[in-house]
C-alpha cells in the first residue's frame, strides 16, 4: 500500500509539520492549538490532509498512533475549510462494528474460562425454537455467528418490514428488541449457505452472538463488557448506554452533509454487532492489551477460518496478509460515525481513528478505511509468521 504524494499534499506538510495550525486555507485567520494536543508527523499530516478534503466541515478526526511503548494523539477538526487541531482523545465516538471485536473477545473469555464450547449451537441457547438452524446437518454455531459464516443474512427481515416500528436509516436497529428478534428467528430466519462454509457479512450474526452470551452469563451486554474488558483495561469511557455525564463525552454525528444528527445509535438488541461507543485513549488500551495479551484477547484474534490467501476470519477480528506482511483490524460504520482500528502484535504498533462522518457519505469511497490504512502503511509491519 504506497502513499501517493502530490503538490497539495506537498504544501500541507510546510503548513502543518510538526505543528497544529490551521492548513487551508492559508487566508483564512490562523486558530491556536489545543493544549496538549500532540502532532502527527509530517508524511502523516500530509496524509491527513489529503484525505480531509472529503470530509464535511464538522467533521472531527480523534487519532492514535502506536509504536512500540509510545503513543501519539491527534485531534482535528475541519472547521471552516480549515483543519484545526483539538484536543480529543476522551471524546466519545460511535465505534459501529469495531463492537464485534469485544463480542468476540467476550466469547473467547467464556470459552478460555471453561464456560462455553465454540462450537456450541445457537439452538442449545436462544430460548425459542428456531425455523431453520442447520444445512445438511451442519447447526449454526457460535463460531459462525462471530466469523460471519452462519449463513444469516446481513440484517433479520422484519428490522425494515415491521410497521409498527418506523424505519430509520442513521439508527436503524434503536427499536428492535428481543422480542422482534425472536419472531424472525422463530418465524421467519433463513440461512442463505451452510454453516462454517463461506463468509457472509451479518450484523444479525454479531447482533446474535452478543445476546446469547448475556444469556449464557446472566448478564446484560454493557455488565459483560465492563467484567470482561473495560474494568480489567481500566476503559472508562468505553460503553453502550450514555447517562447525562456521559452524553457529555459525546462528539456529536454528523450526516452526509454535516448536519448534525439526534444522540441515538443504539442498536437494541443487537448491540453485540455496534453499539459500543469509546473514545481513541480507550481503545489504544485495548490495542495494547490485544498486541500483549497470551490469553482470551489473543485466542479472540486466532484465525478460525481461512477465506483466501490473504484474509482469515477470528472471533470479530480479521487478519490481513499481502506481500508478506501481516495484520489485524477491524473498521466500523454508522449513520453518523466511521472509524477503524489496525494493529500488529510482533513489531507493537497500530492505528486508532475515529471521525464523526455519516457512513453513507464514505461508503462509496471507503475513505476512513483508506485513511486507517495510509496511517497505518508508513509504520513498521512483520514478516507473516
Amino acid at each position: 500500500m504506497s502513499i501517493s504524494r502530490n503538490l497539495t499534499a506537498a504544501v500541507a506538510l510546510l503548513i502543518l509539520g510538526l505543528s497544529c495550525t490551521p492548513i487551508r486555507p492559508a487566508k483564512l485567520q490562523r486558530l491556536p492549538s489545543a493544549p496538549g494536543s500532540i502532532a502527527l508527523d509530517s508524511v502523516q499530516s500530509g496524509i491527513v490532509f489529503e484525505y480531509a478534503q472529503h470530509f464535511p466541515n464538522g467533521t472531527q478526526l480523534s487519532i492514535c498512533i502506536i509504536r512500540g511503548d509510545s503513543e501519539r494523539y491527534a485531534g482535528i477538526e475541519r472547521r471552516n475549510d480549515s483543519l484545526v487541531c483539538i484536543d480529543n482523545a476522551d471524546s466519545v465516538f460511535e465505534v459501529g462494528s469495531i463492537t464485534k471485536t469485544f463480542t468476540g473477545t467476550m466469547l473467547a473469555k467464556m470459552v478460555y474460562d471453561g464456560k462455553v464450547r465454540l462450537d456450541e449451537p445457537i439452538k442449545n441457547i436462544i430460548p425459542v425454537s428456531l425455523k431453520q438452524s442447520q444445512v445438511n446437518g451442519r447447526e449454526v454455531e457460535l463460531v459462525d455467528l462471530a466469523n460471519h459464516t452462519s449463513g444469516l443474512p446481513f440484517e433479520p427481515t422484519n428490522v425494515k418490514n415491521d410497521k409498527r416500528y418506523p424505519f430509520d436509516p442513521y439508527s436503524p436497529y434503536r427499536d428492535y428488541s428481543t422480542q422482534r428478534l425472536y419472531e424472525y428467528l422463530s418465524r421467519d430466519m433463513v440461512l442463505n449457505s451452510m454453516p462454517g462454509e463461506k463468509r457472509l457479512y451479518s450484523n444479525l450474526g454479531g447482533g446474535l452472538l452478543g445476546h446469547a452470551l448475556t444469556l449464557l452469563s446472566g448478564r446484560t451486554y454493557e455488565g459483560l463488557l465492563a467484567e470482561s474488558i473495560c474494568t480489567p483495561l481500566g476503559m472508562q469511557h468505553t460503553f453502550v448506554e450514555a447517562d447525562t455525564e456521559r452524553n457529555g463525552w459525546i462528539v456529536r454525528g454528523r450526516d452526509p452533509s454535516g448536519h448534525l444528527l439526534p444522540r441515538d445509535g443504539d442498536c437494541g438488541v443487537l448491540t453485540g454487532a455496534g453499539g459500543i461507543k469509546s473514545s481513541a485513549r480507550d481503545l489504544a488500551k485495548y490495542l495494547r492489551k490485544n498486541i500483549a495479551d497470551t490469553t482470551y484477547f489473543y485466542l479472540a484474534q486466532k484465525s478460525t477460518k481461512a477465506f483466501d490467501e490473504h484474509f482469515t476470519g477470528g472471533l470479530g477480528w480479521a487478519t490481513y496478509s499481502e506481500s508478506g506482511k501481516h495484520h489485524v483490524g477491524a473498521f466500523g460504520a454508522t449513520g453518523g460515525y466511521s472509524s477503524g482500528v489496525i494493529f500488529e502484535r510482533q513489531e507493537r504498533v497500530g492505528v486508532v481513528l475515529l471521525t464523526n462522518v455519516s457512513a453513507f457519505l464514505l461508503a462509496e469511497a471507503n475513505y476512513t478505511e483508506k485513511l486507517c490504512r495510509a496511517l497505518y502503511d508508513p509504520l513498521p509491519y512483520a514478516p507473516k509468521r
